[in-house]
C-alpha cells in the first residue's frame, strides 16, 4: 500500500495576488521516497508527508511515518482503512475539518457522520482532496489548508507513479473559505480511465 499526504496551509496574506499563484501551485502528488517504495505488511502503514507552508514560501518539506497495530490510520480528516474484501477504502471525518459556519473545527463530530470517498481495488490508486479553514487559537487569527491524499494498492510500483499516472478516482470536497458567514461546499467526483500499472 502506499500512501502520500500532501498539505499546503497559508494566511489571508497569500488568499490572492502574486502569494496566492505560488500557494495553487503546489502539485497534487510527489516523488515517493526510497522508504515507503519498499513498504509491505499488513501490520502497519507507512506514510509519506508532504508539507507546504506561506511561512516557508511554499517549499516543501517531507518526511515518513510508519503507524502500526491498527486496521485502520486517521490522518487529518482522512480515514484509510482495509477491508475483508482486500480493498482500501478512504472516509472523509466531518467533525474533524475546520469549516466555515461551523465552531467545531475539530474533534468529534456533531451530526455528520464519515463519508466514504472512494474504495481502492488491487492494482488502482486514488486521490481525495478537502480544504478547510482554521482558527489559530494563540493569535485569533484565521488559517487556511488543503489536504491532498493519494492511495494506492500497487504492486512493485515504482516511486514515480502518483505523479507520472492518473488516478482512477478523485474525490474534492472544497469549501469556499471565508471567515464569515455560511457556505455551501463544492463536491466533484471523476472516474479516470484505467492506466497501466507497473
Amino acid at each position: 500500500m502506499f500512501i502520500q499526504l500532501l498539505t499546503t496551509e497559508w494566511t489571508k496574506d497569500t488568499r490572492g495576488g502574486a502569494g496566492a499563484r505560488v500557494r495553487d501551485a503546489t502539485p497534487l502528488a510527489s516523488v515517493l521516497p526510497e522508504a515507503v517504495s519498499g513498504a509491505g505488511g499488513n501490520a502497519s502503514f507507512q506514510l509519506h508527508h508532504v508539507y507546504f507552508s506561506e511561512q516557508r514560501r511554499f517549499l516543501p518539506r517531507d518526511w515518513t511515518e510508519v503507524r502500526r497495530g491498527r486496521p485502520f490510520i486517521e490522518v487529518e480528516a482522512f480515514r484509510v482503512e482495509r477491508t475483508d474484501e482486500g480493498e482500501v477504502r478512504v472516509l472523509l471525518d466531518y467533525g474533524k475539518m475546520g469549516m466555515p459556519g461551523r465552531l467545531e473545527w475539530s474533534g468529534v463530530s456533531r451530526g455528520e457522520p464519515h463519508e466514504e470517498l472512494f474504495r481502492v481495488a488491487p492494482g488502482e490508486w486514488a486521490r481525495g482532496v478537502y480544504n478547510e479553514r482554521l482558527q489559530y487559537w494563540e493569535t485569533g487569527h484565521w488559517g487556511y489548508c488543503k489536504h491532498v491524499l493519494n492511495v494506492g494498492l500497487l504492486f512493485d510500483a515504482e516511486r514515480g507513479v502518483f505523479v507520472r499516472t492518473a488516478p482512477e478516482t478523485e474525490v474534492r470536497r472544497e469549501f469556499s473559505l471565508h471567515p464569515r458567514g455560511s457556505v455551501a461546499p463544492g463536491a466533484h467526483t471523476s472516474r479516470m480511465p484505467a492506466v497501466a500499472r507497473h
